[in-house]
This record gives C-alpha cells, sequence and structure tokens, in this order.
C-alpha cells in the first residue's frame, strides 16, 4: 500500500497549519461501480471547550477517476416512526453541529482504488449549553461531464444523478439534560402466521433535548407460559423530540398455535426499563390440510376395501 500525504499550508500571518489527509493506494481494489464511506456515524462526549479529530474513509470503487465535493448538513428527528434522521440542507437545525465541524479539505479527486483518509475537526465553544448537537459530513459525487455534455444528455431525457453518502456526527455536551423516553408499543403484522420468521415492530419515543439509545430482549413464550426463546434487541438511536421503529426478525423452525412476545426495553438512562406484550399464532396450515386431506384418503381407501372385500365374501 502506497500513502501519499497531502499538505495545504495557511499564509496570511496566521503561521502554517497542515492539514494531514491521506491518500491511499489499495492494489487490490475490487471494481463495484460504487464507493465506500466508513463510519458512517460518530459518537462523541465532549466539554465546552473541547476539540478532537475524526476520521473518515472514501474509497473509490467505480473503476474511474470520481470528483468529490464535501458538503455539510445538520440534521434531526422525525414524528414519522419511519424516518429516523431528516437532513436539513442549508437549514440550521435545533442542535446544530454545522458551525463547529470542519474537513480538511472540501473538494478532491479519486482514481479507482484510492482512499481518501480525511480528517474531520470538531471543535466545541466554551460557552456551550448542555445536551445533544447534530450533523453530518455527506459526500457528493461530482459529475466529471462538461456543460454541453450536460445539455446534451438532458436533451435526451436523461437525469444527472449525483450520489451522496454521509457520516452522522452525535455530540454530547456534558452536564445537566433533559432526559425523558419511553417504549411506546411492540405490535406484528398480522395476528396469524403458517410460519416464520415474525417481524416484531419496537416504537420508541424520545421527548429529551438529547438522543438516546434504548436497548433490551423480547423474550418469547408459548401457550403453556413456557419460554421458548429470547431475542437480543441492539441499541438504536432515536432523536431528541421524535419517534422511531425498529424491526426485530424471529425465526425459529417446528412452531404451532399461540404464542406471546414480551419486549422489555431499557430506555438508555437511569436503568428504567419498559415493558410491552403482544399476541399471535403460528399455524401451519399447509401441512396440516396435507395431512387431513391424506388421512381422508387413506380412510376412504379403507373403508372401499373392506366394502369390496365383505362383497366377495358373502359372494363367495
Amino acid at each position: 500500500m502506497i500513502v501519499i500525504g497531502g499538505f495545504v499550508v495557511a499564509g496570511m500571518g496566521f503561521g502554517p497549519a497542515v492539514f494531514a489527509y491521506e491518500i491511499q493506494d489499495l492494489s487490490d481494489a475490487p471494481v463495484k461501480n460504487d464507493f465506500v464511506l466508513g463510519p458512517g456515524k460518530i459518537e462523541l462526549f465532549m466539554d465546552p471547550g473541547d476539540e478532537t479529530s475524526k476520521d473518515l474513509m472514501i474509497t473509490n470503487r467505480r473503476g474511474e477517476t470520481m470528483n468529490f465535493r464535501v458538503e455539510i448538513e445538520d440534521f434531526r428527528g422525525s414524528r414519522d416512526p419511519q424516518q429516523s434522521i431528516v437532513l436539513l440542507g442549508q437549514e440550521k437545525g435545533p442542535y446544530s453541529l454545522r458551525d463547529y465541524v470542519k474537513p480538511e479539505v472540501m473538494e478532491f479527486s479519486l482514481t479507482h482504488g484510492q482512499r481518501m483518509v480525511l480528517p474531520v475537526k470538531i471543535s466545541i465553544p466554551e460557552d456551550a449549553e448542555p445536551g445533544g448537537l447534530y450533523g453530518s459530513i455527506l459526500f457528493r459525487v461530482v459529475s466529471p461531464l462538461s456543460e454541453l455534455a450536460v445539455e446534451q444528455e438532458k436533451a435526451k431525457g436523461q437525469v444527472n444523478v449525483e450520489a451522496r453518502l454521509g457520516c452522522l456526527f452525535f455530540v454530547r455536551i456534558s452536564g445537566d439534560v433533559k432526559e425523558d423516553g419511553s417504549l411506546k408499543d411492540l405490535t406484528v403484522a398480522k395476528r396469524f402466521y403458517e410460519k416464520t420468521p415474525i417481524v416484531f415492530n419496537l416504537l420508541f419515543e424520545n421527548n429529551s433535548s438529547i438522543h438516546l439509545a434504548p436497548y433490551g430482549i423480547i423474550e418469547i413464550k408459548n401457550l403453556m407460559g413456557r419460554k421458548i426463546d429470547e431475542i437480543n434487541v441492539d441499541p438504536w438511536f432515536v432523536m431528541p423530540d421524535s419517534l422511531r421503529t425498529k424491526e426485530v426478525k424471529w425465526e425459529k423452525k417446528v412452531l404451532f398455535g399461540r404464542y406471546i412476545a414480551t419486549a422489555a426495553i431499557n430506555r438508555g438512562y437511569d436503568d428504567i426499563i419498559d415493558q410491552k406484550s403482544v399476541t399471535f399464532w403460528i399455524i401451519p396450515w399447509k401441512p396440516i390440510a396435507v395431512g387431513v386431506a391424506a388421512l381422508l384418503l387413506i380412510a376412504f381407501f379403507l373403508r372401499w376395501i373392506a366394502k369390496n372385500f365383505e362383497v366377495k365374501r358373502k359372494s363367495g
């Protein structure tokens, strides 16, 4: 692997500032017609006045040179449970981080198989209030087409799509904050199933001024009250003033009858646990129908044999 250092010096009497981004050549990068970004989420705990830096890695697997533009956007939660976040574009969010993050560079190019290691500096002002700050660093693919080529593509009725990938930054500023969330519901799509998998939907509401990360378990019991399985529910983030669902899939073979699932979800603070339950049935009607049909055929066949055997015996 070849590492190329990128350095930029700032003048104007303020002294040199070294931008230590790196471009790495990956000799074995496959051609996937895409680019990848990591990590997708960064969570930080900081004090007012703190400053830190985190690296993002962007890899070109397109098979050709790609030009990137770096964008900074705030994001917020949503009261729509299916929408985990809302990117705000140029709008400033209620818990804005955009003014406190600074990527080393805002534009760069990568040939196929190159990876950019891009430092992002996070600087929290000394008068920052306790709570959460939320922002994203987005990487937009800039079309290499000339203006004439773009117009020609438009004339053909084709749409020039610019792909974006982003990393979400969750920053918690130390101090006393309001934490107020709870598990609102546990549901399944229907009450009767032929077989698994079954998808449980957990609905969590966050009325805090900080994001929460609830987690826990779902316990499955049969009609007799015997525990037959337990599913771990990994932490998922829920933004302030929002609702969010989490899907948990359960799959198990050879099931029949009525079952009850009980979710025990830790709110992510003060070790408070909420519980919700839902009942459902698993009735494998197709195998049952086949079995009943087979029994009926056997019964009919035995009856036919008995009837014909009796007739022959009488006639003899």
